[in-house]
Formats: C-alpha cells, structure tokens, sequence
C-alpha cells in the first residue's frame, strides 16, 4: 500500500511540473503580519495598520487571522497566542460569539482573495442581524469575533493549471487537520468554555471542510462514546461545527457515523456535526472521486461487513458497505450517511424552504456523481435524538462548489448559530454544553418545520438589510 506521504509526493510532483511549466507558484508566507492595536480598523480600513493586521478590531466586531505552513505549523506562534489571549479577555468580560473559517481549495488570507472578502462581509451582516434581533449593543453585550484560518490552498496562480494541484493540496490539508489547526481550535474551545454564555462555531469550506474534519473526527467520536450518563448529552466542540461542500472522503468520518449510531441521545442534545453539500457541485460529484481513484491505485480496497448499513427499499435486509465507495465519495456526498434535504422553493405565496427528513424523500438522498453505488442505501435505524446532520441541498441554495456565501446559505448558517444564542438567552447565559437536560426543548435542526420556518424569516431578513459597499481591494 502506497503510504500517505508518497501519496502526497505523487501530488507535489504534478503540481511542481504544472508550475516549472509557466512558474506561477503563490508564496508560502503569512500575508497578515502586522502587531494589532485596539480600534485599528475603525478609521481607514485600506491603511496599512488595518489591512496587514493579524488582529483586526472594527466597530462593532473583530476579526482575526491565523496562518499556517503546509507542515500545519503556524508561521509565528506569538501571533496566535495574542489573537487566542485577546478572545479569551473578551469572552471572560463581556462574552463573545466567536466565528471560525477554514477556507478551502484555490484560496488563501490574501486581503483580495474572493474569501477574506465574503468572510468580512458576512461578518458585518452577522453584527447587523444579531443587533436586530437582541438588541442591547453589539450581540447584547457579547463581541462578535472572526476568525479566518488561513493556509497554502491557493499554490499555483496559473488560470487553468491550478487544477493540477487536487493531490497536492488535498494533503497539505490532511497535514494540517493533524497539526496546528487541532491544537487552534482547542484554544479556543478552552478561551471561551470558562463561561457557558460564549458561543463558538466552526465552519470549513471545500478542503477547510477536510481540515476540520481531521481536526475534530476523533474528538467527536471519543465524546459521543463518553455520554453524560444514560440516554445522556454528548458534549459538542464548542457550539457547533458546520462543514460546507467537504472536500474529504466518507471513510474519514465513517468512525464518528458508528459511534454516533449507538445508543439514543437527550431531548436536548445540541448538534455535533452539521454537513450541507450540493447536488451542484460538480468539484465534489466528479473531480473528487476522479482524483481519488487516481490518487489511490496502489491502495488495497475491501468490502466491509455491517449489520447497519441497508437500503431503505428493503430495510430488513443488511448490505456491505465498499471502501472503495468510502474513498472515492465525500463526506457531504456518500448517500448512506445523508439524513435531510433541504429544498428551496423561492418567493411566493408559500414558505420558501422546505426541510424534510431522508426517510420522507429517500429519491432526493440516493447517490450522485461518479460513483457506482446504487439504491437507496442508508445507515441505521438511527438512534433518538441523533447528533449528526448531513443535508443535502440542489442549485436553488448553492450554485456549485464554491457559491457558499450567498444569502440562502448564509440563512442557514445563522439560523444553526442564532438557535444557540437563543437558547443562552433563554437559560440565564447558560449554554447546554456538558449538561445534561440543561435544556427541555431540542435544538431547532431536531424540529424540520421550525428550521425552515426560521431559515424563511432569516433569509428575509437577510435580503432587507442595506447593501453593503463594495469591498476594497
């Protein structure tokens, strides 16, 4: 079997000919190095003091970058520490909702990388929102924070050969979800945990989304094996982690799927894993599995036995799950772990979204792309209360790999992140985090015809909002 670092040769070798070829490679640097001052951003936002700080204090909310090299170390470890030690003063005075990005594929933390800018965008409609609907200040008194972890996706600044650099990158980000990015997230797990009243959400895109994955698989696994008691809460990373078209094989995640299947959870549980990918996607639905075929010739494939996994036509009869479907799918993508779909429908006299259990449209949760997984397969019974949401969604709410900051879909990250914020609210600062029946009602994704009320109201909401300026580049 072909190890992985030969694996990941085999990446670097194509994408180095790729760029000999027209010498296009992007820096491996950090792009924001500048000490932060308080108030840096409140002024001019295109001065220097702004623009190349690795902490960015605007108004009424701050942002944040941590770089890492492709060894998934980060460039300067006195930078991360000042960025984790200012949350956590903030999170210990007056709370914080802290919003972390992982971005994916062909990006990176350049200021005009199309990324940073939508991440900063999103930020400010955050801020405009959670005022609304909280009143009292900024998030009621709590500082909205970004943070944006930034690394090497984009490598190759050639238009059209970039392409060649899926292998490459593809391990550059399973380096990182192994190294420095665990040890981050954890930081800031710890920063904001000491007070119940924070809030911290993690959020990966396309490779980012590998990251996270790799990252917080095994952590997760470990707690929905160590319940708080009987029928009890697994205790969440943070607030929440939300992965959008996950650039990574099912078999990372399969693990987490098994443990998570066994036993029922607490009315209350909070969601541990939300998954949203699109039938648009064609990155995910052909070009990944391409890769991973290709990537994994020399690879030895079994077919696995599990009394688990059936096809929802004939729910009484088991059928194997295939490695060599685990490999080539996405986690987003791999038909037996879906368990929503969530529908568009558009302006109109009705409720705009729909969101509907696999069971009840099991046509919309079959396999797509290239794959030759066939069927209705699925993985269960699933237990009460399951933790563990992978929705699948059509062009209607994201229009490709890529299209993930458009308003449909920012209504459904901030619909996942607002019902915590509520429940905070509702329970004297306390968010149910370890407790467990801390709160009696279940989270909204528990609650399909609330969820999609919400995401109406929010997306409404969302398009009310003035326009922002363009963002400078």
């Amino acid at each position: 079997m072909i190890s992985p670092r030969r694996y990941a040769c085999l990446g670097r070798v194509s994408s180095c000919l790729a760029a000999l070829a027209l010498i296009g490679c992007a820096p491996h640097a950090a792009y924001h190095k500048l000490a932060a001052a308080p108030g840096n951003c409140v002024g001019d936002v295109l001065a220097s003091q702004c623009r190349d700080s690795y902490y960015q204090e605007f108004a009424d909310h701050d942002l944040a970058f941590v770089e890492f090299s492709e060894r998934g170390n980060a460039f300067d470890d006195r930078m991360v520490n000042d960025v984790v030690d200012r949350i956590r003063r903030k999170a210990d005075d007056s709370g914080v909702v802290v919003l972390t990005f992982v971005h994916g594929w062909k990006h990176n933390a350049d200021e005009g990388d199309d990324n940073v800018k939508e991440f900063k965008g999103s930020l400010q409609r955050t801020v405009a929102l959670l005022k609304e609907r909280f009143g009292g200040g900024a998030l009621a008194g709590r500082r909205l924070v970004g943070v944006y972890v930034g690394w090497r996706g984009a490598s190759i600044t050639v238009p059209g050969l970039e392409q060649l650099s899926f292998w490459d990158r593809k391990a550059v980000a399973e380096e990182l979800g192994s190294g420095g990015v665990t040890r981050l997230l954890l930081d800031l797990d710890r920063a904001t945990g000491a007070s119940p009243g924070n809030v911290l959400v993690v959020i990966g895109h396309s490779f980012g989304g590998a990251i996270v994955v790799r990252a917080l698989s095994e952590l997760m696994t470990e707690r929905v094996m160590v319940r708080n008691g009987t029928d009890g809460d697994a205790r969440a990373f943070g607030d929440g982690v939300i992965v959008i078209n996950p650039a990574i094989e099912a078999t990372q995640a399969l693990h987490l799927v098994e443990a998570a299947i066994d036993g029922d959870y607490h009315a209350s549980q909070l969601p541990l894993f939300v998954s949203l990918s699109s039938d648009a996607d064609r990155a995910t639905h052909y070009a990944f599995p391409a890769g991973q075929t290709i990537g994994l010739l020399s690879w030895k494939q079994t077919v696995l036995t599990r009394g688990h996994s059936y096809d929802r036509r004939r729910p009484g009869q088991a059928i194997p799950l295939s490695e060599k479907h685990l490999d080539a799918t996405t986690v987003g993508n791999f038909a037996p772990f879906l368990t929503h779909r969530l529908r568009y429908h558009g302006a109109g006299d009705g409720a705009p979204f729909e969101f509907l259990n696999c069971d009840a449209v099991p046509a919309e949760c079959e396999p797509m792309g290239w794959t030759s997984l066939s069927g209705q397969p699925a993985i269960g019974p699933l237990p009460a209360h399951y933790p563990l949401y992978f929705v699948k969604t059509d062009e209607s709410v994201m229009d490709g790999h890529n299209d993930i900051f458009n308003d449909r879909v920012r209504s459904f990250i901030y619909v996942v992140i607002d019902d915590v914020i509520r429940r905070a609210f509702a329970h004297g600062g306390a968010v149910p985090r370890a407790r467990p029946g801390a709160s009696p009602s279940a989270p909204v994704l528990a609650r399909p015809g609330e969820f999609a009320e919400r995401l109406g109201t929010t997306l409404n909401a969302i398009e009310a909002l003035p326009s922002l300026p363009a963002p400078p580049r």
